[in-house]
């Protein structure tokens, strides 16, 4: 195959289909994609159950889009959701301990502190959706001229 430079786009050695997006990267993952390097040579057991090797292509295969997951919900937090998001930052594999009047999530080196649960599975949450999670100034002024009153 050609790509619209007019190079001839490498060849994956597992699958034989060309090497587009990470063609940069074809001599790294062996001269093959990258999703096929990690099956090869990273991923055990089921390929349709996300392993432990970061960047897994299965990460999320068992979820239904978030539309789904949350049609029909209606929640505010109250005193009723302390337990839940507890359990779910459990469920994810943090460990929740409280110090002082804060309660801190724990998942290996990564840390999170909020006065309470829901704030907490929010942090966790932010960090996931948002790499670097911090605002840069611009989005700071745009988000809150929206919402300003």
């Amino acid at each position: 195959m050609i790509d619209p430079e007019g190079s001839r786009l490498p060849a994956c050695r597992r699958c034989a289909r060309p090497v587009v997006a990470g063609a940069a990267d074809y001599d790294l993952f062996e001269q093959m994609h990258y999703m096929c390097f990690h099956y090869e040579f990273e991923h055990r057991g089921d390929p349709d159950v996300e392993c432990d090797a970061g960047g897994c292509p299965a990460a999320g295969l068992g979820l239904a889009p978030l539309r789904v997951r949350t049609e029909g919900v209606d929640v505010a937090q109250a005193g009723n959701t302390v337990v839940p998001a507890i359990l779910a930052l459990e469920q994810i594999g943090l460990t929740v301990t409280r110090s002082g009047d804060d309660l801190v999530a724990v998942l290996g080196n990564a840390r999170f502190v909020a006065e309470d649960p829901v704030a907490l599975l929010g942090l966790v949450k932010l960090v996931e959706l948002r790499r670097p999670w911090a605002a840069s100034d611009a989005e700071i002024d745009e988000v809150l001229a929206r919402f300003s009153p």
